[in-house]
């Protein structure tokens, strides 16, 4: 009876053990990029009555964690890009994207097809703007299940040219908030909800232009201010999705995270932050963002993390908690950068940069509370012009406008009322522009100062070089895309032109690795192309 009673128990001790040490099962992932999203324009990070137009994602950050040091870069692609890939827009370029432009290097593994390796089910319903000479740029091609979305970066929300893995229409007319929405629901419905899900949605809304949904007037009533009629329709969605989760028994295991690609700009306020998208100042990096979901613990909800974060992080965060390594690395490793000689390539044709991005989330979740305190005060660099380290940030002067449609910069500090306060341009002469001969850096305590109001360069000259000098070192290491040939495909524009055409579309789209070039004569393409663009 004994050896009974002592087998049983030594059974249930194993039974324990196993419980205990289990790993739970992958999460699903809903990743929401807002376009253009002003800091102040929410009702989580902003103004109190934003919440009546940001109902939906005003209590899911209310029930998770609030990140109020989450940065991205100052415009869009290289903010997609980031995300994509996990390195900073560092080691692929600050350019905007085109949809024939090779800006992520084929080599690289994007998040979904890490996650993709483990079983998850990918959709991506929205923006792309990451760039797609090839067809195997295409996200359908990198491990989505699931893509209708657009190449470009804006256009009109009811006349884009949209693509369904890799097909392009053109005859496709829905407000595109409510195309993105409905096809979301449809494809959460559908989920096998035992399988995890990676989805993907990048809204247009509220990138410019301004136009209003079809319910204005209808029924969601007056939209005096169009961006908030844009965001509340993308907020409805939010609330159904979120609804919609927690009705296939799903969301306790989802992890939501929401920020916007950037700061506002235009209609868009950003305040208390300074400046606007297309700046190197706060206001153009520094985002709405926050986690939610039945992931985050039932203790942490209702918080706020100071935990300095990069979009990229996410690329690495989410391969560990699904349970597959981040790492990306060259099997040729680059060479040393060598600060005497500047013009160094230091990966050539065989080598390229791996994942910057790091785990977030032990210290997000106060699993470890060294990492957490060290991510307060980690070194980012964000640009070109602008480096972040413990509470300072040197800003040496304002994005090129190499890098963008040259614009008019607002450089000051936007009210909540929407009026501008301007700045002394003697008192910050990090503010250079087009004239980009010389540079006078700026440079702020950012943990003190947020509205970095007070330049602190003169006061500090010696820490003005030391982190200058450390931005440009580190950005001897900087990468563009060098997609081998044999990777893109075959490149023909003028028969790629000729195969969306024939598929319904305006001819724009990837020029390289398409199955009917590949034997096309383009004995005369040059010729024609010139006589065509004439």
């Amino acid at each position: 009876m004994m050896r009974l009673v002592f087998a049983l128990c030594f059974l249930f001790k194993i039974a324990r053990t196993k419980a205990k040490t289990s790993v739970p099962s992958p999460p699903h992932v809903v990743f929401i990029l807002q376009d253009d999203l002003g800091y102040y324009d929410n009702g989580f990070s902003g103004a109190q009555e934003a919440e009546k137009y940001s109902s939906s994602l005003t209590a899911l950050a209310q029930e998770g964690i609030r990140l109020t040091s989450h940065y991205t870069h100052w415009h869009c692609s290289p903010t997609r890009r980031s995300l994509l890939t996990g390195r900073l827009p560092l080691h692929h370029g600050e350019k905007l994207s085109h949809p024939d432009t090779d800006d992520i290097d084929l080599r690289w593994t994007w998040i979904s097809e890490k996650l993709k390796s483990v079983g998850y089910t990918n959709y991506w319903f929205g923006k792309g703007h990451t760039g797609y000479r090839s067809m195997r740029h295409m996200p359908s091609m990198r491990g989505f299940d699931e893509f209708y979305g657009f190449l470009e970066g804006s256009g009109d929300y009811r006349k884009l040219e949209l693509w369904n893995a890799t097909t392009p229409t053109l005859k496709d007319r829905e407000y595109s908030t409510d195309r993105f929405g409905e096809l979301t629901l449809d494809a959460v419905e559908r989920h096998n909800s035992s399988q995890p899900m990676f989805l993907y949605l990048p809204w247009q809304a509220v990138h410019e232009p301004y136009q209003a949904p079809p319910c204005c007037n209808k029924s969601c009533g007056p939209c005096d201010n169009v961006l908030h009629a844009m965001l509340r329709e993308a907020d409805k969605f939010i609330g159904r999705l979120t609804e919609l989760l927690k009705k296939k028994s799903m969301y306790d295991n989802t992890l939501v995270v929401f920020t916007s690609d950037n700061g506002g700009v235009g209609d868009g306020n950003n305040y208390p932050l300074r400046g606007e998208k297309h700046t190197s100042w706060e206001g153009a990096m520094r985002t709405a963002a926050f986690v939610s979901g039945g992931l985050v613990p039932k203790t942490l909800r209702g918080t706020t993390s100071d935990i300095r974060v990069h979009i990229a992080d996410w690329y690495t965060t989410l391969c560990n908690l699904a349970g597959v390594s981040p790492s990306d690395d060259s099997p040729i490793s680059p060479e040393e950068v060598d600060p005497y000689n500047p013009n160094k390539d230091i990966y050539g044709e065989d080598s390229y940069p791996g994942v910057d991005g790091i785990d977030i989330w032990p210290a997000l979740v106060g699993e470890d509370g060294g990492v957490e305190k060290s991510l307060q005060s980690r070194t980012l660099v964000l640009s070109r012009e602008v480096l972040i380290k413990g509470d300072m940030k040197l800003i040496v002067a304002q994005p090129s406008p190499a890098e963008m449609v040259p614009k008019t910069l607002r450089n000051g500090w936007r009210m909540p009322n929407g009026t501008w306060e301007d700045y002394d341009p003697a008192a910050f002469p990090c503010d250079a522009y087009y004239h980009r001969a010389h540079f006078t850096p700026c440079l702020f305590n950012i943990s003190s100062d947020l509205e970095e109001r007070r330049n602190v360069a003169t006061q500090r000259p010696e820490m003005v070089r030391e982190m200058w000098r450390e931005l440009n070192v580190t950005w001897l290491g900087a990468f563009t895309s060098r997609s081998p040939p044999e990777l893109l495909g075959r490149c023909s524009r003028l028969c790629s032109m000729k195969h969306w055409w024939g598929l319904g579309g305006s001819g724009i789209g990837p020029m390289c690795g398409i199955k009917t070039c590949e034997r096309e004569d383009v004995s005369n393409e040059e010729v024609f192309m010139q006589r065509f663009s004439a």
